[in-house]
């Protein structure tokens, strides 16, 4: 297994990132609000995932050098608000003529510029309503690393003061009237920092959780028969907290049952972690997962393309929603890649190649 110190980047991230997107995209594509459908059970986990996903790729960060706090704001601005923005400006056009098309009633230029500066779908349509996610993990990280200096080091500490975070996020999230007013989805900071925590240490102590879940030696059949155990239990926990919960949605800032909530994340997230460990990093994989940026905030547009485009497709995106996810995914290869080849600066890199 790769360990932290193999490399700058970890494959198995990477990988980690790319299924996680794709369960993004497989949920944005999916219909249905029940737990007979499978967008309720995506819901209960993909975008808390990418949270703890972004905490463990902070950790890492954090670890390679050492930051101040405006060095640390203006790394964020530059990786998460300037991507925010740019691709909402680059898509509102497209996203005018759409609403112009098929609903009339869509606002105008300028209301959709304020509702960028806004970044609250909630209160009114953004380009790409999926970038609520960089404006919100913008903020979550900035208090993340603010709790962290307080804290001088103590992991006791940091998991206490996010948890209570968290806690008074869900307290929050109980006065539906208040909830969508906020800009920037700041009622939904509370707990997006909490779950930047969990992957924060996590990822910390990954050597300890590994030697927990990856018993044995490697390859071998009773380490086969622990994992699929491990796999089995987390998914069968996980079905279980989001079924008996309501259908959970970060950006709405609906919960439900908080201990319902945080079971399903965990649950799916150590699914997901496990997978990424095991599953070969095949280039195509790591490359995606370099660039979750760009699928983030272009996937919508290919689902509104197939709604639109023709009934077959239409019906090909309600009734299949993880081939379509599929297709969009080979879809958007080359865009990433032209993205990350030559338009780096479009996502505030500056490399080809990033190597955090």
């Amino acid at each position: 297994m790769q360990r932290l110190a193999d490399k700058q980047r970890l494959d198995w991230l990477d990988v980690l990132k790319c299924i996680a997107m794709f369960a993004v995209v497989a949920g944005h594509a999916a219909n249905g609000e029940t737990p007979d459908t499978l967008k309720y059970y995506i819901y209960s986990f993909h975008m808390p995932l990418f949270f703890i996903i972004s905490g463990m790729s902070f950790y890492l960060q954090t670890s390679r050098r050492e930051y101040s706090l405006p060095e640390m704001f203006l790394n964020k601005c530059r990786t998460l608000l300037w991507p925010y923005l740019i691709f909402n400006l680059l898509f509102l056009p497209l996203w005018f003529c759409y609403f112009k098309l098929f609903d009339p009633s869509a606002g105008s230029i300028p209301s959709l510029l304020v509702a960028i500066l806004y970044s609250n779908h909630s209160w009114s349509s953004l380009p790409i309503s999926a970038s609520w996610f960089l404006t919100v993990l913008f903020l979550a990280t900035i208090l993340l690393f603010i709790v962290m200096k307080a804290c001088k080091g103590s992991d006791r500490l940091l998991f206490i003061i996010c948890m209570l975070l968290g806690i008074g996020g869900y307290i929050i999230s109980l006065f539906d009237s208040v909830n969508l007013l906020y800009p920037w989805h700041l009622s939904t900071v509370p707990i997006a920092s909490m779950l930047l925590m969990f992957g924060y240490l996590f990822m910390k102590h990954i050597d300890t959780f590994d030697g927990i879940i990856f018993r044995g030696k490697e390859k071998s059949a009773s380490r086969a028969l622990i994992l699929a155990a491990w796999i089995v239990g987390a998914f069968i926990a996980g079905m279980a907290f989001a079924r008996f919960n309501v259908k959970v949605s970060m950006s709405l800032h609906h919960y439900g049952n908080f201990i319902l909530f945080l079971g399903a994340v965990i649950a799916f997230s150590l699914i997901f972690y496990i997978l990424s460990r095991i599953i070969p990093p095949f280039g195509i994989l790591k490359f995606i997962g370099r660039n979750t940026i760009v699928y983030l905030c272009t996937h919508e547009l290919c689902i509104i393309a197939m709604t639109v485009l023709s009934p077959a497709t239409n019906s090909f995106v309600t009734h299949y929603p993880v081939l379509a996810a599929l297709v969009i995914f080979i879809v958007l290869i080359p865009v990433a890649y032209v993205v990350e080849r030559w338009l780096p600066f479009l996502i505030g890199r500056k490399n080809k190649r990033p190597t955090s």
